[in-house]
């Protein structure tokens, strides 16, 4: 009988030569051994073919799969279907984890059987001399749910309130709920680790939390996460909150908090990508940054969700504004916006260069 590992580590590739070594010591610096690393080159053209070519080779613990670029939740799905393992963990390649993170997590998801189990997360910014500063920390309580209702109501009770529950990187997940339900990651390049978590919640009948932050996340810049934004990404949001909020009414809970927030969030992230109109990236003329926003208005699936929003009060002038189909208001409100962080920029770098040349 072949032996299986009890967990799948699978870790997606694109472009990540200067990533892989540390992420690989994280991995391999776990006290729990009893692992399969399943590298997922995902179309990259740098040198992290030959990279992951050597790790296979030096370690029966690892396969290798190379692939075209489809990102990172096609990248991730390759990974499952190559996965043996009893549970699944999908950390990213930039980042780092603690020695006990997957021997604790183990521990628990087997103490009780649990479908997931998932920890906190410590956030680092990287410093332009390379180092990492500690940014801060997002946890939650030790908590078990030990049935299917208990676990839609407390998960969503907690969800809006912290990403711990959107991320993939920082759980355990039972594989045979993955693969009982044809659970996948989506095509979209935003969202869709959120979207494969409200799947995998939809069918499971218990999780569990340790009260200790083991991930560590490192984070990019505002400035590389704006150019990040592919400029569908409001069929991004259409899809995921539409979703999310068609399966919140098949629970029976899309009311009363858990509605006035998702409402709200969906609001604001209508409003966040029309606020982008003017993204470097894209190059657009002010004729067609107006067309890009007054296209965001006029979609169905907003024009039907904004009049029945229920929000929070201070996200009720967006709403209004929203309703209202203002552009010229959401364009005069964001250069408004722009020169205020332009004058925090100055004040910041005046304040750096009276410090350097010791001026009080």
């Amino acid at each position: 009988m072949e032996n299986k590992p009890r967990l799948s580590i699978i870790v997606p590739i694109y472009n990540a030569e200067k990533y892989i070594d540390n992420c690989m010591r994280s991995i391999v610096a776990q006290t729990f051994t009893d692992y399969e690393i399943i590298l997922v080159n995902d179309g990259s053209t740098d040198n992290s073919d030959a990279i992951c070519r050597k790790y296979q080779a030096e370690d029966s613990r690892v396969t290798y799969i190379k692939k075209e670029n489809g990102g990172a939740g096609s990248a991730r799905n390759a990974g499952m279907d190559a996965a043996r393992g009893k549970y699944l963990a999908f950390p990213d390649v930039d980042d780092l984890f603690d020695p006990e993170m997957y021997a604790d997590l183990y521990a628990l998801a087997e103490s009780g059987d649990y479908d997931m189990v998932f920890s906190g997360v410590k956030y680092y910014q990287q410093q332009p001399d390379g180092s990492l500063s500690y940014s801060r920390m997002q946890n939650i309580k030790e908590m078990a749910f030990t049935d299917r209702e208990q676990c839609r109501q407390n998960i969503m009770e907690f969800f809006p309130t912290t990403t711990i529950f959107d991320v993939p990187w920082n759980k355990l997940y039972k594989r045979s709920i993955v693969t009982e339900n044809n659970i996948r990651f989506t095509d979209i390049r935003r969202c869709q680790d959120a979207v494969f978590n409200i799947d995998f919640y939809n069918c499971i009948n218990s999780a569990a939390s340790v009260d200790k932050a083991y991930y560590n996340y490192m984070e990019n810049t505002v400035a590389d996460v704006r150019r990040k934004f592919p400029k569908n990404y409001i069929d991004i949001n259409i899809y995921y909150y539409t979703h999310l909020m068609e399966i919140l009414r098949g629970w029976g809970i899309y009311e009363d908090n858990i509605r006035v927030h998702y409402d709200s969030s969906f609001v604001l992230s209508i409003y966040g990508c029309a606020d982008r109109y003017d993204n470097p990236v894209w190059g657009l003329s002010r004729e067609q940054q107006y067309e890009y926003i007054e296209d965001i208005l006029n979609r169905k699936e907003i024009i039907d969700f904004l009049p029945t929003a229920i929000v929070r009060d201070d996200v009720k002038p967006t709403l209004g504004i929203l309703q209202a189909k203002d552009i010229d208001k959401i364009m005069r409100l964001h250069k408004k916006e722009r020169r205020k962080e332009a004058i925090r920029q100055n004040k910041l770098l005046i304040g750096i260069y009276r410090k350097l040349r010791g001026i009080t």
